[in-house]
């Protein structure tokens, strides 16, 4: 009997240290021209749903930092796995963008801020990698027109007593681009 207990035990444990926790996402519409905020869904056009493309910059604390170019990776990847799935056309313009014809969203990400926490790091270092955080706005905008569909702000965070389970950055990416694809293809 004890031994039949202290196998489950063991088996919950291995379970909750392969398991991650998810990352905590705080989203806010901002309607641009009165500044107030909504809990509303973006409204995307049907013919401008079939295509994403990123366009990707940030402030100065964001864009000088070293662990930039990681988080473009992370976003691009985020964003690419997000539309796969939504069974969108994902075009990346982070680094040079093109002029692109016909229909689709153009996702405008502005970083304000962040903290690049790579998941080696969390696992090997534990808290002392500090809290992983993304602060972002997204613009999503006509590919023809430049006509704004709406404005999101993006905001999510690790904690200290997450330990090694904490979100790292790439878990973060991926939550935010998954809601990203969702406004614009709803499905």
């Amino acid at each position: 009997m004890r031994k039949r207990h202290r196998s489950t035990l063991i088996l919950a444990g291995v379970a909750v240290l392969l398991s991650g926790c998810a990352a905590s996402l705080q989203t806010q519409n901002t309607a641009s021209s009165t500044g107030k905020t909504a809990e509303t869904a973006i409204v995307v056009p049907p013919t401008s749903a079939r295509t994403i493309v990123l366009r990707m910059n940030g402030s100065t604390v964001a864009t000088s930092a070293s662990d930039w170019p990681r988080v473009q990776t992370e976003w691009r990847e985020a964003m690419q796995g997000a539309s796969q799935d939504a069974s969108t056309v994902f075009v990346d313009e982070t680094v040079k963008q093109t002029s692109r014809r016909g229909a689709g969203t153009v996702v405008d990400v502005y970083v304000e801020d962040f903290h690049f926490v790579a998941p080696g790091a969390r696992y090997t270092l534990g808290i002392m990698t500090g809290n992983a955080f993304i602060q972002a706005k997204v613009s999503f905008r006509d590919l023809q027109s430049g006509r704004v569909f709406g404005e999101r702000s993006y905001n999510t965070s690790s904690s200290a007593w997450q330990g090694i389970f904490a979100p790292t950055s790439d878990k973060q990416a991926r939550a935010i681009a998954a809601d990203i694809v969702k406004q614009i293809n709803p499905r």
